[in-house]
């Protein structure tokens, strides 16, 4: 908690982290660490302050919902993205994240826009730099507090791009008295467990066999990569062993004898010899995390200084991922004058190298985990010479070997070079006038040398070739602000904010490939030294923005509380006329609790807020307004391999050189796109109780998002080119959060411990109210009197699955329904008209979850910490895509199974599960709600225990302060009995996110 002295210099803030103490002075320019004293306490708390757009504000004034994110719950985490550690502390703020040791991470604020087809990421602000790059190029260590701008009138400030919410992010600052140096590091170990559970060789051949004999099929006739040896017999099957592979050396008879399984070729040319490969436990392993930061504080009362040098490296639990990333930081802050100049600067520089393999687990054609679990078991992972790559033959899905495409991208990364930092100068002429202005630069580069060698994996063969490729962006920002503090008289202040902010984007990519490498080496493999044809290519983009804002607020005898904001933001992404748009904000507050009339002892504070407010999101290529075309000299048709879609032309007819190039519309343009807007109103309820033990927030909103920018899909017939950019969408999200917490000292005989419990929940509901006739087909329906209006942009539209044909008279007596029979999945007959077909099928479910909720508790006694947090959500449904593999036989026939299909319906077994078959004339691939399961989870996401060293110790060790510590993530998952999927939050083929153990220390001299 952050609690504020009065000093004749400025502010002095208190905040309690565990069992650190420290102290922060608070301008609207800096914070600067400094040691806590005993006339300090004297002075007793008086406020809580937070930083909100061009400046801090106390706590008790805000308006606004604005979240106060206390760092410290996080400091013994991981320091790999601080909004990833921040998951379900924040009420109205949703955190997705995945065990990708990227640790990115996808965040929504107060719902979501058009999803795929919108823009939904909030923006971030850095010590006063707008961004949308993510945190994970940040060093946690380095963040000082974390601020959430939730509703309109908070974030309106930032104005065109702040539809989606703002976080401001502050840096730590010098103290202003002696030198001080902390040293922290920790290790993590990362595993994780999985209920997939693939099938291994014999177990998927008895499953073949099963799906065989229940279709009156010879299983023998079914697939080539077994021989059954079985009695024949239809009604009574009996199995007396099973060979593997047809395929011998000497030709001697593949076939098994008595009980003997035997192990032959699976392939003509006889390279592969049956296996038993579990392809799951080939590609995961035990991961570690490293995380070590060093930083210094110091200064005096003119000049200040804080830097740091970070260090993470970070293995993920799918072999070959990785992501390392070195930060430097440097901020500082000086004053001059007696205090009326004051200038820094705030510098952070980012080195990050991210594994290719990071990417390709979980996206792309065929993502490694899915081919874990789609790969068959009976396939090695290399041929008998040991150096090729075991791959798809006959009977076998033609899917890649996942072991080569690890081992073959290892040499593999992108690499990320990152500057975000700003200079600042503040001048105040007369006292409560201040001056202030920033620049600052967000540049970022990434470059890569992605080398695919040439190889063979069963039937597949992969070419070469080598892409080298560089995309590098640069934002400057120049804000400049007028702040006025005017003391009418004792009951009446008013303050003033006027600013004006410029920023400049530009940025370039280009990439070179080419074939052909005499030696399969990535330490061979550049450019210059492939013998194939080149190809190049590039883009670029720029764009600028430039806004005027002006803010009052007034607070009378800090009882009434008023607040006005006008953002004017013109950006050239929009064509001539459309560019500027306005973004008012209005907000008031009154403390009832400071009423005469108001008479209730045991409520020590209560206030009520009223906001409304718009916000803006410009958010789409700054080329949507026009129509633009490009030569294609050379393009190959998504059809066939012979054909070139490309404007080059042969018109001279001389079969060679460079051919003239034509050109070919690519996007129709719409010089009339709007600015997409959302106006928000919310209502707030601030309150503290019983000696200001208990406290608490209640806030409820609607939010309407209208001219929501998304490109159109036109159908073919429209023709090249004829997508555009277009308004019209309009979401309505509407929710209610609230925050509850104690804290206290507790009394226990003679000693006690500190107690800090806080509890948050909130809930929002999502609908589509308005999309442009050009892109309602986009979404799920029948495009005709079935679409997503008046549904979440979340709803799945498909058949309802109403159980299992458990009998013949059960398929008799249900509407005609094509592929019915015993064992299959029976659909519902919604419109009654006595057939079960596509007319019947209706928005069934949402992804959307009904509630969302954390609880963090932290006791320290004596010298003994101790946190535990446990997040959840409830309600909404999740698509598990794992039920392809786990319940069916059919839907991907060469591809391996999960275990479930042992459990799979036979008129002696009447279970949920479908009955085996290698065909599916029911269709069972259809979009239904079989395939989707409660999202309802309770995690106890993190459990630690510390130890403050005692003074003894410090003492021999010269410090000031230690601490070790002991921490468990993702311990334990709770879910509703009747789902499958091990992990809602993590439904399908994405990284798993892992249980984490870390042990760790944090020692200050």
């Amino acid at each position: 908690m952050l609690f504020i002295f009065k000093k004749s210099e400025g502010y002095i803030i208190m905040k309690r982290t565990q069992t650190l103490l420290t102290t922060l002075v608070c301008s609207a320019s800096a914070f600067m660490v400094q040691a806590a004293t005993a006339a300090d306490e004297e002075a007793g708390p008086i406020e809580e302050v937070v930083v909100t757009g061009y400046s801090t504000q106390s706590k008790k004034d805000l308006t606004g919902a604005v979240a106060s994110v206390d760092i410290g719950a996080i400091a013994d985490k991981p320091a790999g993205n601080v909004v990833q550690n921040l998951q379900g502390k924040i009420p109205g703020v949703q955190i997705t994240t995945s065990g990708n040791p990227s640790s990115a991470a996808t965040i929504r604020i107060r719902g979501q826009g058009l999803g795929p087809l919108g823009f939904n990421d909030p923006l971030f602000v850095i010590d006063g730099v707008p961004s949308l790059s993510g945190l994970e190029r940040l060093n946690s260590n380095d963040i000082e507090s974390v601020q959430v701008l939730r509703d309109a009138a908070s974030a309106s400030i930032y104005g065109a791009r702040a539809a989606n919410g703002v976080l401001i992010i502050t840096t730590k600052k010098g103290i202003s008295d002696g030198l001080e140096f902390n040293f922290k590091a920790n290790r993590t170990y990362e595993d994780f467990s999985f209920g997939v559970n693939p099938l291994n060789t014999e177990q998927r051949a008895r499953a073949l066999f099963q799906a065989a004999i229940n279709d009156g099929t010879d299983p023998n006739d079914v697939s080539p990569l077994y021989y059954y040896d079985w009695n024949n017999d239809f009604g009574s099957p009996q199995l007396n062993c099973i060979s593997f592979g047809v395929y011998t050396n000497d030709g001697s008879d593949f076939r098994c004898s008595g009980s003997e399984n035997k192990f032959n070729f699976i392939d003509s040319d006889r390279t592969m010899q049956a296996a038993d490969t579990s392809w799951f436990d080939e590609i995961t392993r035990t991961a570690v995390i490293d995380d070590v930061n060093l930083s210094f504080s110091s200064g005096n009362e003119q000049s200040r200084f804080y830097g740091s040098a970070g260090y993470y490296n970070a293995e993920g639990v799918i072999d070959g991922s990785n992501f390392k990333r070195l930060t430097l930081r440097l901020n500082s802050d000086h004053e001059m004058a007696d205090g009326k100049v004051r200038f820094g600067e705030n510098m952070t520089a980012t080195w990050q190298e991210e594994a290719l393999v990071n990417s390709i687990v979980d996206s792309g054609n065929n993502p490694l985990l899915a081919l874990s679990i789609e790969q068959q078991s009976i396939v090695p992972i290399h041929t008998v010479d040991g150096v090729g790559w075991g791959g798809p033959t006959g009977g076998i899905t033609d899917r890649d070997n996942p072991v080569r495409k690890i081992e073959l991208n290892k040499d593999n990364f992108f690499r990320t070079n990152k500057f975000l930092g700003n200079i600042f100068a503040e001048y105040e002429p007369i006292e409560d006038l201040t001056l202030r202005t920033l620049l600052g630069v967000d540049y970022t580069q990434i470059v890569s040398r992605i080398f695919n060698q040439e190889s063979q994996a069963g039937s597949i063969g992969f070419g070469d070739d080598v892409r080298n490729s560089e995309f590098w962006e640069k934002g400057v920002v120049w804000s400049n602000t007028v702040q006025y503090k005017w003391y009418m008289n004792d009951q009446n202040t008013f303050t003033f904010l006027l600013g004006h902010e410029s920023i400049d984007y530009t940025s370039e990519n280009f990439f070179g490939q080419i074939t052909d490498f005499a030696i399969q080496d990535y330490n061979f493999a550049y450019l210059g030294v492939g013998t194939g044809s080149p190809l190049v290519g590039g883009t670029g983009d720029e764009w600028r923005m430039k806004g005027f804002f002006a803010k009052i607020d007034y607070d009378y005898a800090g009882k009434y509380l008023l607040s006005a904001l006008m953002r004017r933001d013109g950006s050239s992404r929009f064509g001539e006329g459309s560019q500027w748009g306005n973004f008012p904000a209005a907000s008031a507050g009154w403390r009832i609790s400071d009423e005469d009339w108001f008479d209730f002892e045991f409520i020590n504070e209560l206030k009520l807020r009223v906001s409304w407010g718009e916000t803006g999101n410009q958010e789409f290529p700054s080329t949507g307004a026009v129509t633009y075309f490009l030569p294609k000299y050379a393009t190959r048709s998504i059809f066939d391999d012979t054909r070139d879609e490309g404007t080059a032309y042969d018109i001279s007819g001389a079969n060679g050189g460079a051919l003239p190039s034509g050109y070919v519309q690519e996007q129709l343009g719409n010089p009339q796109l709007q600015w997409e807007t959302s106006e928000q109103t919310n209502v707030g309820l601030d309150f503290t109780v019983w000696e200001d033990k208990v406290y608490g927030s209640i806030d409820w909103y609607t939010k309407e998002t209208s001219d929501i920018i998304t490109q159109t899909t036109p159908l073919a017939v429209a023709g090249e080119g004829a997508q555009r950019y277009v308004n019209g969408g309009t979401i309505e999200n509407t929710g209610w959060e609230l925050v509850l917490g104690y804290d206290s000292y507790v009394e226990m005989g003679d000693s006690g411990f500190d107690l800090d419990i806080a509890f948050n929940l909130s809930k929002s509901e999502n609908e589509v109210k308005e999309l442009p006739s050009d892109v309602v087909n986009s979404f799920p329906g029948n495009g005709q009197d079935i679409t997503i209006l008046g549904e979440s942009i979340n709803a799945q539209f498909g058949l309802i699955a109403d159980g299992i044909f458990q009998s013949q008279a059960e398929v008799d007596a249900h509407a005609s329904q094509i592929g019915a029979a015993p064992g299959r999945i029976r659909y519902q007959d919604v419109n009654g008209d006595g057939t079960v077909d596509a007319n019947d099928q209706i928005f069934f479910t949402t992804t959307d979850n009904d509630y969302t909720y954390g609880l963090n508790i932290n006791a320290v006694w004596g010298n003994w910490d101790f946190t535990m947090f446990w997040q959840g959500v409830a309600g909404g449904d999740v698509r598990n895509d794992w039920r392809f593999f786990t319940d069916f036989v059919s839907l991907n026939a060469g591809s391996n199974y999960g275990d479930r299909v042992f459990d799979a319906w036979t008129p002696e077994n009447q279970s949920d599960i479908p009955a085996l078959s290698r065909v599916d004339p029911n269709q069972e691939a259809r979009n239904s709600s079989y395939y989707y399961e409660k999202a309802d989870y309770l995690k106890l996401r993190t459990l630690t225990i510390g130890y403050t060293l005692p003074e003894s110790f410090l003492n021999a060790l010269r410090a000031e302060t230690a601490r070790i510590y002991l921490q468990g993530s993702n311990l334990w998952t709770w879910t509703p009995e009747d789902t499958v999927v091990d992990d809602p939050e993590v439904p399908s083929v994405r990284f798993p996110v892992p249980k984490r153990f870390t042990v760790g220390f944090d020692i200050t001299f």
